[in-house]
């Protein structure tokens, strides 16, 4: 009986292992290329490698597990709602994971593309997530990461996207290494290029590695060591003096 029972166990999952189709109709995406960003952010976040796209029926075709379906299906009903809703939590964990997250953040307050752009590259660079997919029809970033990445990306839109910033403190400790991230805005500096500039000379004398800037917001986040983190703050200070 023993012997059966294992079997069985054995032979459901192994059907629950197998691959399955299932399709998908974008009905909120207005443009080709819409529909192209959502084909492609549930492949990247899904690792799903069997995916065909037909633009003019709006459909979406899958060939893959039943636990990446689950989560394409999810993705699919969150990019392809016809409102979004930024103050609710939108993550999915895979069922059977311990560190494992996939996030939806709406950076609606990014007036331009090229201000989204900018904001979801910064978050990419300091948290070190290596998928991260944008929707510029939704304004929607999609990320998959650890808790620790997912934690410092929301540090990070909370930080970046809200004018006025909605902390006062700027600086992030990240979990089980000493790296600080920290946020400075130098609103003195009249030109892109002028904070450009300034961002580079604070990089160049501190030596971190990781740095990124939002031009609009003239806001540079860098992540380093507390020595660096304080002496990037410093020379910040130093160039960000009002003109006369």
């Amino acid at each position: 009986m023993r012997t059966i029972v294992l079997g069985l166990a054995l032979l459901s999952a192994l059907a629950s292992a197998q691959d399955r189709d299932r399709t998908f109709y974008l009905t909120h995406t207005a443009t080709n290329q819409q529909f192209m960003e959502v084909a492609t952010a549930i492949r990247t976040i899904t690792d799903i490698r069997e995916i065909s796209a037909d633009a003019d029926q709006k459909k979406v075709t899958i060939h893959a597990t039943a636990p990446q379906i689950a989560m394409a299906e999810w993705l699919f009903n969150e990019l392809d709602s016809p409102i979004a809703q930024p103050a609710l939590p939108h993550e999915y964990r895979p069922p059977g994971t311990n560190d494992d997250v996939v996030r939806v953040f709406y950076l609606i307050t990014a007036p331009t593309v090229q201000d989204f752009q900018e904001i979801a590259t910064l978050i990419r660079t300091m948290t070190d997530i290596r998928r991260v997919f944008t929707y510029n029809g939704r304004n929607a970033m999609t990320v998959r990461g650890s808790d620790a990445q997912i934690a410092l990306a929301e540090w990070l839109v909370k930080e970046i996207v809200p004018e006025p910033p909605s902390s006062s403190t700027h600086q992030y400790e990240m979990a089980g290494n000493d790296d600080l991230v920290r946020v400075l805005r130098l609103p003195h500096t009249a030109t892109v290029q002028d904070f450009q500039k300034a961002a580079t000379e604070i990089r160049q004398a501190t030596k971190i590695q990781k740095v990124f800037t939002y031009n609009r917001l003239r806001t540079a986040a860098f992540r380093g060591t507390a020595d660096q983190i304080a002496l990037a703050e410093k020379l910040a200070m130093d160039l960000d003096r009002p003109s006369n």
